[in-house]
């Protein structure tokens, strides 16, 4: 399996990731600190919420860097969530009292991630590595409901007639 240079970056973008909130969930824990300039965050007591909060967001960025190292096309779709998931707790998190320096790591990762996969093209190879695995019948049945798909768009909505011809003018109102 050939893997472009850019599904490598994102796994191992994801993967670092992954790695990342596994770190803050042992500072959450209490047990490692996080530096902050020349002073350290540490928690005395553990808190278990955000700890879980991170041991799962990990699992989720984990699976994902499995995902677009196996080309898998769910992996798309799930990074595509992740990232801006990320993007959007961090803000909230900035909001409840947390620090630009937690934050600054994943929202990086995440919205590089979000926007190399939003680039137009960058799905192909995952599609391509999906259609490879299916048996000849699947892509026969895939290929006529694209055509089935095509047919359907050429068409006019139900109710909605032929599109109007720019060159005839518009019905004038003779009721009045």
């Amino acid at each position: 399996m050939h893997r472009p240079i850019g599904v490598i970056l994102l796994a191992a973008g994801a993967g670092i990731a992954g790695l990342y909130q596994l770190y803050l969930m042992l500072v959450y824990l209490g047990i490692v600190n996080f530096p902050i300039g020349n002073q350290e965050v540490a928690f005395n007591e553990t808190q278990w919420g955000a700890a879980l909060w991170s041991l799962l967001i990990a699992a989720i960025w984990l699976w994902v860097a499995a995902g677009f190292w196996n080309l898998r096309a769910y992996a798309v779709q799930f990074g595509i969530f992740i990232s801006l998931f990320t993007l959007i707790w961090g803000f909230f998190s900035l909001l409840f009292g947390n620090t630009h320096e937690a934050q600054t790591i994943p929202w990086l990762l995440a919205g590089a991630i979000f926007l190399y996969l939003s680039y137009p093209g960058v799905q192909q190879a995952f599609v391509e590595n999906e259609r490879s695995k299916l048996t000849p019948e699947q892509v026969a049945a895939y290929d006529q409901v694209a055509r089935a798909n095509a047919a359907a768009a050429a068409k006019p909505p139900p109710g909605m007639g032929k599109p109007a011809d720019s060159s005839t003018p518009p019905p004038t109102d003779t009721t009045s």
